[in-house]
């Protein structure tokens, strides 16, 4: 009995899957992080996306009737993304890609077969036809001639079912060189794009894992080198070499910059090189800037890196800076790119370190605008043009005054923007303006007030030119100008010694007196003898009696100065010695004259 409950344990033990029988040393064991995977398998990040099931050769219809089986299910593929339908005229077809061959007639023939690794097409019934290395169109014909001689009548169709995938190198100074899985609508930018796919990140990751490695695994991480985008080489089984410019691919859509791939290329990138190996290219364009140079590279090809003209620049005169190789100017050209009057636009090649310049005429075309606030009809921005434009023009296009409107105060007013940022510092104003000038200090006192209160009021009168119509007071407005128009409110202001100052409603044919009484008449401390009316348009300070009380107006009466009597001692001393010192003088002089 107790033999066979040993065999019986030992039967289960055998049963037992292989990760029970290990030993529980090794199953805590784990893979060291450290030592390199050489698989190359690791590097081709497309393999599992261009995965595709292939049939078994006895499971392809043979011959009469249709097929038993689709061949969709036979030779089922990932989709892959294209650009548009293929074009048969420049697809390559190569091995491993699936056609179809359909006849037609009384007995339907199908056959869906992959090219073989020897580049031949295994056709039942017909034979073997050398398709690799020949366009679509091209497989096409030969392959209805070699079914034609097998089959006189029917239709017969050849198509490309699916497409292959195949592997080719990237070298040079990208992130990741190696070998990569692609397929025939892939171009070159894609291959480049995976070998060089967020450079940064993965440097950051490498720099993370060298943290947790032990001190000897430990090395300076390096930023990554920029690639070159211009000078791309492909080479190819055949022996060509074809130079990629992804730059002008990407600017201007130039198929032919970015070819696709072929199988066994082999894609060069080397690394940006701008020192000593640049073309720029400044001003009236839409994308300025440093562009690695290309051999070939023309005029029209930086502009076309640079995305055009702008609508402001100046092609006529186009200029070209060229350099001498020991880096001092040469000579500068001047180009006219201006389509000719057969529509041909000159052209130039470039040279290395060229520098070109294209000026902008930004006041030919310049949005010129002017605001007019306050009371018109219609406020707002109004466009001014190249040309002369009056001041009447912007208030008729306005709508003309409300009838509100003050026209005795309306103002305009005239920014002058000045690159000298300074010149916004009224303290710079004027010390400027004042350094050289030989002033009392009263005056520069005065001087300094002035520069305090300028606005950039234009000398206009609103009244005399619309009012009374007179032609001479018109003006042309500029650029940034602003026309304020102010509401005409029927009051007065009375301020100063008053008992209560403020508005009072204007009444006409009344004088000043009406409206200190309104105010509460003179309080303890008025000057009864200085009572001024301040105008609402000239801000002049007149008497009563020189001047009619209009609406806007200001009536502002001023304090009483009260002295102590030691002040009037003191200038009755004053004057005393000052007389008796001229009686002195006049004594002399008759002394000396008798």
């Amino acid at each position: 009995m107790p033999k066979f409950f040993v065999c019986l344990s030992l039967l289960f033990l055998c049963l037992l899957p292989p990760a029970f029988a290990q030993n529980p040393e090794d199953r805590e064991s784990e893979k060291n992080p450290y030592l390199k995977n050489n698989s190359s398998e690791s590097l081709d990040l497309l393999q599992r996306y261009y995965q595709r099931q292939k049939s078994r050769p006895d499971q392809v219809s043979r011959s009469g009737g249709e097929s038993a089986t689709d061949p969709g299910r036979l030779f089922s593929t990932a989709v892959l993304a294209m650009e548009g339908p293929i074009d048969p005229r420049t697809y390559i077809v190569g091995p491993s890609d699936v056609l179809t061959i359909t006849i037609g007639g009384l007995s339907t023939f199908s056959h869906a077969g992959p090219v073989t690794p020897e580049g031949l097409l295994v056709i039942p019934s017909v034979g073997e036809v050398p398709v690799a290395g020949n366009t679509l169109d091209a497989v096409k014909k030969s392959v209805r001639e070699a079914v034609r001689r097998k089959y006189n009548t029917g239709d017969i169709g050849v198509h490309l079912y699916s497409m292959r995938t195949f592997r080719v190198t990237v070298v040079g100074a990208v992130a990741t060189p190696g070998t990569y899985t692609v397929s025939p609508v892939d171009r070159v930018d894609r291959v480049v794009a995976l070998a060089d796919f967020d450079a940064e990140a993965k440097a950051l990751k490498r720099r993370a894992d060298t943290e947790k490695a032990p001190e000897f695994f430990q090395i300076e991480e390096k930023p990554p080198t920029p690639i070159s985008l211009r000078n791309i080489k492909v080479y190819r089984a055949s022996g060509d070499t074809l130079n990629v410019d992804l730059v002008r691919y990407y600017a201007a859509g130039e198929t032919g910059r970015n070819p696709y791939l072929r199988d066994g290329d082999v894609v060069f990138v080397p690394a940006e090189n701008l020192a000593g190996n640049s073309v720029s290219i400044y001003g009236g364009v839409r994308q300025p800037g440093v562009f690695e140079f290309h051999e070939g590279d023309s005029l029209s090809t930086l502009l076309r890196l640079a995305q055009g003209p702008t609508a402001l620049a100046e092609l006529d005169s186009v200029e070209v800076v060229r350099f001498l190789s020991s880096g001092r100017q040469a000579k500068i050209l001047f180009v006219d790119l201006q389509p000719g009057q057969n529509g041909h636009t000159p052209d130039m090649p470039l040279q290395r370190n060229d520098r070109i310049f294209i000026r902008e005429d930004r006041e030919k075309r310049k949005e010129r605008m002017i605001y007019v606030y306050g009371a018109v009809a219609r406020p707002g921005e109004y466009a001014i043009l190249y040309e002369r434009t009056m001041l009447s023009e912007i208030i008729e296009r306005a709508g003309g005054f409300k009838p509100e409107a003050s026209m005795a105060e309306a103002r305009l007013i005239r920014k002058y923007n000045s690159p000298d940022e300074l010149r916004k510092n009224p303290d710079y104003v004027r010390l400027l303006e004042a350094r050289l000038m030989d002033l009392k200090p009263s005056d520069r006192e005065y001087f300094d007030y002035e520069v305090a209160l300028r606005r950039g009021f234009v000398a206009v009168d609103f009244v005399k030119l619309f009012q009374q119509r007179e032609k001479s007071a018109d003006l042309e407005v500029l650029e940034n100008d602003e026309i304020f128009v102010p509401t005409l409110h029927q009051t007065v202001n009375v301020t100063g010694q008053v008992i209560n100052p403020g508005y009072v409603t204007y009444l006409g044919g009344v004088d000043y007196r009406y409206y200190l009484e309104k105010a509460g008449g003179f309080s303890k401390e008025a000057d009864r003898q200085k009572v001024r009316i301040i105008k609402r348009d000239t801000n002049a300070w007149l008497k009563p009696g020189e001047t009619v009380l209009e609406p806007g107006d200001q009536i502002f009466v001023s304090r009483l100065v009260r002295r102590p009597a030691s002040a009037y001692f003191n200038a009755f001393r004053d004057a005393i010695q000052t007389t008796a010192s001229i009686a002195t003088v006049y004594l002399l002089y008759r002394q000396v004259t008798k």
